[in-house]
């Protein structure tokens, strides 16, 4: 979770005051960034603003550890802002993976307005929160980005300036803008032209493509259609509630002349981008104190019937402070388009990285790629139709299969790389592919079950996930599916595929009589990657996902009825990447209340391979595969780390001495106390204890299956209600934590995972929370053949570079202490931070586990915060009853 991150709670927000009173007079700070801050900042934003803009004057990043109550979000924003405007960089761009600290930076943002500061917001998020069709669920057809990317396209053929489709508007309309033809014995219309692209030459080269006279028609025949008005963000468009279609607003659609590739529904809104000539009619003034939001800029632009998606991508070049996710910065995809459009991720942009602790994970997700079964058969579809296509024997009943060849041969000789040959030849790949994955399921299932159909027909199949590896996930080696496509297979394929996908998918976009959204380019670039991509940073298996369902086609395999399979590629060491991204940007803060170890998050985060700080990570590449190898100047990386500025007084915090809580230890989650093991049982008594202690108690365990047992046990033997947090949908989830959070004077048990959503993320403020414990050492299942091949990247690339496991990891190779162990203890340092969030809350902080002492055998205690070792204290077991009652007493 993000800490609110406000320095105080909301009521003191306007003075400033901290946990003792104590803060340092704006007036006595002699820096021009003082002006900037809402109110007198703690010493520890003082100090951490300094150390930021100093690290940021230089190109460098700042790695800042903050317990709650530290203010990161004010220090970032302050010492960025202040950057930008010593020329250090442009703007700043925060971006988060919770959405709770997204609206933080909102309302950071916003009080640096109301202060006085001259600050453009901007909030970045994806086309299904700003289309407006996407956001009333009005847009037609089961996937919302397949089919809003279909309107654009066939809005764009609408508005194009070389479109031969007439719109049915009448000469002389729209103030005399639509013209007829020149050309003699040529009655059709011109727009913006003085002749129709019949009869006219070769477009300028600075003439763009769109005709804005066209788009402006097109808005109006949308204006003018009945029906109710668009609604959405409190505001009412200009155009139907309904996603016009073709058939609405062109004269020849009763003719038959219409080719099925140029019927379809358009967006008018991306209509109306274009008759603006890609001016947007407003600006930040139309966001609450400078801060454009999805609701205010969705407002702003519905209201004046153009397209919110176009406005963001438009104003985000002239934005003081971008506010987004994770995927705007990192993910390879939307990093592209976000930089086509907009061009904000280069050399001018500092950024803050909120939550960084979780930038390695989530990083290595968003680097991860996978094709499915489904996928495989409809790009073999696409090559096989192409083909046809080609031959003169393709398309639908009655389609012009002249035209089709026609269309194809001439896409086909604009690449001279690929041939009808090559067609021919991924068409085959692609069939054995899918062939391959078959065998392997087939011989899985087998393995693992026997005779599966027989289980799966009597409904006792386990309804579980399962990977597949292809390869030893402990070794560096090529996988089965590799070594049997090259031994079959020409050396080239890999590039043959991904290179035909596109050109297929390009056949099927220019053709005039399909409107099929084609697959082929994207499985051509993951396979492509499949076969290429490096042996030990990317680990290949397959998944099986188990979805019961009924397949009505008889070419599928019999699995596919009871599991879906993916072909993937796991990421299993993000630093390169990582480390690529942020040497092209200004340099920046990564703020989290868990990084350290630090040393540990340098390493992995690609902080060390930055210019200047060691040898950058492909050093002749960028993120965007742009890097020149210029010179450039050494980065500088530094630390700053800030405790909790609460009163001590006002919180416990233990380590209960129980014994590892580990597989072998604890035994079976059995809930009759009989049956216990020695180990479980004194967890069960420890347990009850804290979730019979006063007020709420969270209590967080390794995993859902552990927290399933607690939940039973602790039901059985609390008086409280007990909440279960489980693997589930956001919404249950919010329902779940609403009904923990009830301020109806019951104190509630919330059990939960702390590898799950509920220990980061959620704001435990005020009486939400008294008491946070943590069960164990919440490490991720080693067993898993994904995450043995993680383990092994980590141990082939630090312990090739001198790397050892971190001081205090207690033990183990260096692959299992930084990849495994250290992110464990974060959770958990995560999960008992919950229970603080402001000066005036009291709480108690309990690690269950006694390898969170210094000396125990395996201990991890030197993976804590250097403060958290000192504060958290020895506790026997039965001494926890006596703590509990002294403390809360105290309270009263």
């Amino acid at each position: 979770m993000s800490d609110s991150d406000s320095p105080v709670p909301e009521r003191e927000a306007e003075d400033g005051s901290g946990a003792d009173g104590r803060t340092v007079p704006r007036e006595s700070i002699d820096a021009a960034w003082a002006d900037l801050f809402p109110f007198d900042p703690y010493p520890q934003q003082a100090d951490g603003v300094e150390r930021a803009l100093d690290t940021m004057s230089d190109g460098g990043y700042l790695m800042l550890e903050g317990a709650c109550g530290t203010g990161k979000t004010l220090i970032a924003l302050v010492a960025g802002l202040q950057a930008v405007a010593d020329g250090a960089g442009e703007r700043v761009m925060a971006v988060t993976p919770v959405k709770q600290q997204l609206k933080q930076f909102v309302s950071e943002v916003q009080a640096l307005v109301r202060n006085g500061a001259d600050v453009d917001g901007l909030v970045m998020v994806g086309k299904r929160d700003l289309l407006p069709y996407a956001r009333t669920g009005a847009i037609p057809g089961e996937s919302v980005h397949e089919a809003s990317s279909d309107m654009r396209e066939t809005t764009a053929r609408l508005v194009s300036r070389e479109s031969r489709l007439e719109l049915d508007v009448a000469p002389g309309a729209l103030d005399g803008r639509i013209n007829v033809c020149e050309a003699a014995d040529c009655d059709r219309l011109s727009y913006s032209e003085l002749k129709c692209p019949e009869h006219r030459g070769e477009r300028e080269e600075d003439v763009p493509w769109y005709d804005p006279v066209r788009a402006a028609a097109l808005c109006h025949l949308v204006e003018g259609m009945d029906g109710p008005r668009l609604e959405t963000a409190g505001a009412s468009a200009p155009y139907s509630a309904d996603p016009p279609h073709t058939r609405d607003v062109l004269d020849i659609y009763d003719s038959e002349d219409l080719p099925a590739g140029d019927a379809g529904y358009f967006d008018p809104f991306y209509a109306r981008y274009f008759a603006d000539e890609e001016w947007i009619p407003f600006d930040f003034s139309a966001g609450e104190e400078g801060v454009l939001t999805p609701d205010s800029l969705v407002n702003a632009a519905v209201r004046r019937g153009t397209c919110p998606h176009e406005a963001m991508a438009s104003l985000m070049g002239e934005a003081d402070v971008l506010i987004g996710n994770y995927n705007h910065a990192f993910d390879p995809l939307t990093r592209r388009l976000t930089n086509e459009k907009a061009g904000v991720l280069d050399e001018e942009t500092l950024l803050v990285v909120d939550e960084a602790h979780m930038l390695e994970e989530r990083v290595r997700d968003l680097l991860s790629d996978s094709v499915s079964l489904h996928a495989l058969r409809t790009a073999h579809r696409d090559v096989t139709l192409a083909r046809e296509y080609l031959s003169g024997t393709g398309g639908e009943p009655g389609a012009d299969a002249a035209a089709h060849r026609r269309h194809a041969e001439e896409t086909l000789k604009e690449f001279e790389s690929v041939t009808g040959r090559d067609l021919a030849a991924v068409g085959s790949f692609l069939e054995w592919v899918a062939g391959r994955i078959d065998d392997e399921v087939s011989e899985f299932l087998e393995s693992e079950y026997g005779d599966w159909q027989r289980r799966f027909r009597e409904g006792s199949l386990p309804e579980e996930d399962h990977e597949i590896p292809l390869r030893d996930p402990e070794a560096v080696e090529t996988d089965r599916v590799t070594d049997a496509a090259e031994e079959r297979f020409a050396g080239d394929i890999w590039a043959r595929v991904r290179d035909a996908g596109y050109v297929v998918a390009k056949i099927h976009e220019n053709d005039g009589q399909t409107d099929r959204t084609p697959v082929s380019a994207g499985v051509g670039r993951v396979l492509f990657d499949w076969g290429t991509a490096d042996r030990g940073t990317y680990f290949r298996e397959l998944e099986l996902e188990f979805s019961e369902k009924a397949v009505a086609d008889t070419t599928l395999p019999d699995w596919a009825s009871a599991y879906n399979a993916d072909l993937t590629l796991f990421n299993c060491i993000p630093r390169d990447p990582l480390a690529a991204v942020l040497d092209d940007l200004a340099g920046g803060v990564l703020m989290s209340a868990t990084l350290e170890p630090f040393d540990v998050y340098r390493t992995v985060s690609g902080l060390d391979v930055l210019s200047g700080s060691g040898e950058p990570a492909d050093s002749e590449e960028s993120a965007d595969g742009d890097r020149e190898g210029e010179d450039r100047e050494p980065r500088t990386v530094e630390t700053a780390s800030y405790g909790l500025a609460f009163p001590e007084a006002n919180r416990e915090s233990w380590v209960v001495d129980l014994p590892a809580f580990t597989y072998r230890n604890r035994g079976p989650p059995v809930t009759e106390y009989g049956e216990m093991t020695r180990t479980r049982k004194a967890y069960a008594g420890a347990m009850t204890t804290l979730a019979r202690s006063h007020g709420n108690v969270l209590v967080c365990l390794p995993s859902y299956r552990e927290a399933e047992w607690a939940v039973e046990y602790l039901r059985d033997h609390v008086e409280k209600p007990v909440l279960r947090d489980r693997s589930s949908e956001a919404s249950e989830t919010d329902e779940m934590l609403d009904r923990f959070f009830q301020r109806d004077g019951v104190d509630r048990v919330l059990v939960t995972s702390a590898r799950g959503t509920v220990t980061e993320g959620v704001d435990y403020r005020g009486d939400r929370l008294h008491c946070a414990v943590v069960v164990g050492v919440p490490y991720a299942n080693t067993a898993t053949p994904r995450m043995k091949a993680v383990m092994n990247a980590y141990d082939r690339t630090f312990g090739e570079e001198g790397g050892s496991a971190p001081p205090g990891a207690g033990g183990g190779s260096a692959g299992f202490s930084t990849a495994v162990q250290v992110p464990a203890v974060r959770k958990a340092r995560q999960a008992f931070g919950r229970v603080l969030r402001g000066p005036d809350e009291s709480g108690v902080r309990v690690l269950l586990d006694e390898r969170y002492l210094r000396d125990a055998p395996r201990s991890v205690n030197g993976l804590l915060g250097e403060r958290e070792r000192r504060e958290f204290s020895a506790v026997s077991p039965d001494m926890l009853d006596l703590g509990l009652e002294r403390f809360w007493s105290a309270r009263e």
